[in-house]
């Protein structure tokens, strides 16, 4: 089975933290539970988290770990995948890794620029001396 390199990350890291933790190992090993649908489980609770808050652009690698864990010790978790799209992108070395939603129109960025609103034109005050201009049917 080939994975992702969002499912191959979060394999890695369950599979060293199995090695590291023999309570978690006969957790992960599961039948019922697998990677990909861990990845939609992640994805989709990411989307619940941002659309609480706002828009989100960023999860931090240690949410994204714990989401996966979270995923193995919970037996009646619904998975449904995200409603929107969600991408997954690595950060650079210096960065940690990042969860990216960017929904079709948006460039393909982690930062996205405000658009920057014209001051409204006040009204013009109205004149009380001219009168109101008389309504003349044309035909």
């Amino acid at each position: 089975m080939e994975f992702t390199s969002f499912e191959t990350a979060i394999k890695d890291y369950l599979d060293k933290h199995a090695q590291e933790d023999p309570t978690f190992a006969p957790i992960y090993a599961k039948p019922n539970k697998s990677i990909a649908e861990c990845c939609k489980y992640i994805t989709q609770e990411v989307e619940k988290n941002c659309r609480k808050g706002g828009r989100c652009v960023a999860v931090r690698e240690q949410e994204v770990y714990g989401l996966a864990i979270h995923y193995y010790d919970e037996d009646d978790i619904v998975v449904d995948g995200p409603k929107s799209n969600v991408q997954v992108a690595a950060g650079t070395p210096e960065v940690t890794s990042e969860i990216v939603e960017a929904t079709a129109e948006a460039p393909e960025t982690t930062e996205t620029k405000r658009k920057v609103r014209k001051p409204r034109k006040p009204k013009a005050e109205v004149d009380p001396n001219i009168p109101e201009p008389l309504e003349i049917p044309i035909f």
